[in-house]
């Protein structure tokens, strides 16, 4: 990963911690209202942190792969290719969840998870946005 896209997956790697902190202290709160345990929703949300910072470097490796290879089908081709193992992989992980860890909140991790969207949206908010060479 070039220098450049390792920073921009680093700051937006703090746009998805402090997505999921604020659904930790959320969940401290309405966690037991909803009668789940807080331990249930900080495992589902460590569980949605991790697979939201995975998919992100998927994301970044497969980008930078595709980019450097200069071919406009290649590129198409290989990014529906790994976007779809990343929603199937992740569809896996929570029916594996459903079906057999049962101290895991589904709901926390997928909303855990969401903090990928967070990231991008609080990336510029939060290190400012870069400035643009044309024009």
């Amino acid at each position: 990963m070039t220098a450049e896209t390792r920073k921009l997956v680093l700051q937006m790697s703090a746009g998805i911690l402090l997505w999921n902190i604020s659904l930790g202290v959320a969940g401290l709160f309405l966690g037991p209202m909803m009668g789940w345990t807080r331990m249930s929703v900080f495992f589902g949300l460590l569980t949605g942190w991790l697979s939201a910072e995975a998919m992100l470097v998927h994301m970044a490796v497969v980008t930078e792969k595709v980019l450097a290879s200069g071919d406009a089908a290649y590129a198409n081709r290989t990014t529906v290719i790994h976007s779809i193992g990343r929603k199937v992989i992740y569809i896996l992980l929570l029916l594996l969840i459903l079906w057999r860890i049962p101290e895991i909140n589904v709901m926390a991790v997928v909303l855990g998870t969401m903090g990928l969207k967070a990231g991008a949206y609080l990336q510029p908010v939060l290190f400012g946005r870069k400035k643009s060479r044309v024009g």
